[in-house]
């Protein structure tokens, strides 16, 4: 087996594959009302333009910043009448190296887990 990692060179440092940074956030608020709240947030917390969406399948793309900056897509399921799952998840250009975090992940999964107003 040594022979095999030395032939194939598994000891050298390999690029870290990692998932894309992500959130899965729970609001106690129906699919319309949570698909909504998520369109809002992109807007005023992230200050975002939403790129795409389409509320049948459950998705919203927002980009914000420079071309080729990161990207961020929420997708929305239904678990009952009163609650929605929703997983904020960044995407980066090509070529960008994978990063643990994302700050705008963490601002609009923030925002969502906050109490709805009003």
């Amino acid at each position: 087996m040594s022979f095999l990692r030395r032939w194939l060179d598994l000891a050298k440092d390999r690029k870290r594959v990692g998932l894309r940074p992500h959130r899965d956030v729970i609001v106690d608020a129906p699919y319309e009302a949570a698909y909504d709240r998520v369109l809002e947030a992109a807007e005023f917390v992230l200050g975002a333009s939403v790129a795409s969406r389409d509320r049948g399948s459950g998705t919203i793309e927002a980009s914000f910043g420079l071309v080729n900056s990161e990207r961020v897509r929420c997708t929305l399921q239904s678990i009952d009448d009163r609650r929605t799952a929703i997983r904020v998840e960044a995407f980066f250009p090509a070529g960008a190296a994978p990063r643990e975090r994302s700050l705008a992940v963490e601002a609009l999964a923030d925002a969502l887990e906050a109490p709805a107003a009003g």
